[in-house]
């Protein structure tokens, strides 16, 4: 999970300052594998709490938001593992559900981003011990003349598509909703895939002695 140091207007720091623990009626916690003190949130009777993700073991952000008398949890929230959070009160629900849902989303990309990045280092790792050695891929002149003469072939190809062809092999490479595309031309869905069809049938005859 990446930090995201979320810089908050002064009136609303200001608004979550904790005058005296008996006041807010918070319940301070020591971690065991920290010395930062957490907070149960609960216990903040917050009416619109957002939580902002901080990063395990990022002691500058915790120490950013304790100077601000921003109360920091560390707690699960959803399917995910413990984390530390620096804990808000929204103005309104709505504010509060918006501001959770973007950070939500933003912890499920993080792990999906690093869940393929340990797949693809998994993969790689495979490779190697197959045998594979990226120095040959570097350092083969053959590969790399086979490979120019590759792409200059496509480029070839592709110019003597007509525009509309072309635009659906775009479609294609950009990874672009028919659906859309069909709109932006003006055509039925089916005419634009067969447009797409003819297209790649094209190239692939033009670019067969390559196979």
């Amino acid at each position: 999970m990446v930090s995201r140091l979320v810089v908050v207007p002064s009136d609303r720091l200001s608004s979550l300052s904790v005058e005296t623990q008996a006041e807010r009626g918070q319940i301070m916690t020591k971690n065991k594998k920290s010395n930062v003190a957490t907070v149960n949130p609960s216990s903040l009777n917050y009416s619109h709490p957002y939580f902002v993700p901080i990063d395990d073991g990022d002691e500058e952000t915790i120490k950013f938001y304790k100077r601000n008398n921003v109360p920091v949890a560390h707690i699960a929230l959803l399917d995910f593992m413990k984390h530390y959070y620096a804990v808000f009160n929204a103005d309104t629900q709505e504010y509060a559900d918006l501001m959770n849902r973007t950070y939500n989303n933003w912890a499920r990309k993080d792990a999906r981003d690093k869940a393929a990045q340990k797949e693809f280092e998994t993969s790689y790792d495979v490779m190697v011990e197959n045998g594979y050695d990226a120095k040959d891929d570097i350092n083969n002149p053959e590969e790399s003349i086979a490979y120019k003469i590759v792409i200059n072939a496509l480029a070839n190809a592709l110019d003597e598509l007509t525009e509309e062809k072309l635009r659906a092999c775009k479609m294609v490479a950009n990874k672009e909703s028919q659906r859309e595309v069909a709109k932006e031309l003006g055509i039925s869905r089916r005419t634009l895939r067969d447009r797409k069809d003819n297209a790649m049938k094209e190239l692939g005859e033009k670019l067969k002695e390559y196979k």
